[in-house]
C-alpha cells in the first residue's frame, strides 16, 4: 500500500515539475521575443543613422566636386583675390546700406542694346545661387543692376 500513496506524489511532482518546465519555457520565449522586438527597433534606428550619414557623406562629396570645379576657382579668383577676366564687372551684394553710384563706375553711356547684353552677360557670368539670392532678398536691385549698365 506504500507504493500507492507514492504514486499520486510522484504523479503530482512530474505534473509539477512538467509545469515549471513549461513556464520557463514560455518565459524564454517571451524573453527571446522581447529581445528580437528591441533589436528590430535597434536596426531600424541604425538604419535611420545609416541614411543620415549617407546624406552627409554625399553633400560632402558634391560639396568637394563644387570645389574642385573651375566655377568654383574662378569666383574664388574673383572674390578673394581681386583677379577678373577683360571686360568682366564685379557685383557686390552686401547687407550694409552703402550704395555705390553707376555714373561713378562706367563713365560712357551705352545704348539700350548694349546695356542689355551687358547685363545678359553679367547674369550669364554670376553663379545661380547669386541670381536666386537676387531674386528673393534683392529684388529692387535687380532693376538698378539694369539701370546701372
Amino acid at each position: 500500500m506504500s507504493y500507492q500513496r507514492l504514486e499520486p506524489v510522484s504523479k503530482q511532482l512530474t505534473i509539477v515539475i512538467g509545469l515549471t518546465v513549461v513556464g520557463f519555457m514560455a518565459f524564454g520565449l517571451t524573453l527571446s521575443f522581447y529581445r528580437n522586438a528591441l533589436f528590430d527597433q535597434t536596426l531600424k534606428n541604425i538604419h535611420i543613422q545609416n541614411k543620415v550619414l549617407q546624406d552627409k557623406i554625399d553633400l560632402g562629396y558634391q560639396d568637394l566636386e563644387y570645389y574642385r570645379s573651375t566655377q568654383y576657382k574662378d569666383k574664388y579668383a574673383k572674390e578673394n583675390l581681386g583677379l577678373a577676366h577683360h571686360g568682366e564687372t564685379a557685383l557686390i551684394l552686401s547687407d550694409s546700406g552703402k550704395r555705390i553710384d553707376p555714373a561713378l563706375a562706367e563713365p560712357e553711356a551705352a545704348s539700350e542694346e548694349q546695356q542689355e547684353a551687358m547685363y545678359n552677360e553679367l547674369l550669364r557670368q554670376m553663379p545661380v545661387i547669386e541670381h536666386w539670392k537676387l531674386f528673393l532678398f534683392y529684388p529692387e536691385k535687380i532693376e538698378e543692376l539694369k539701370k546701372a549698365l
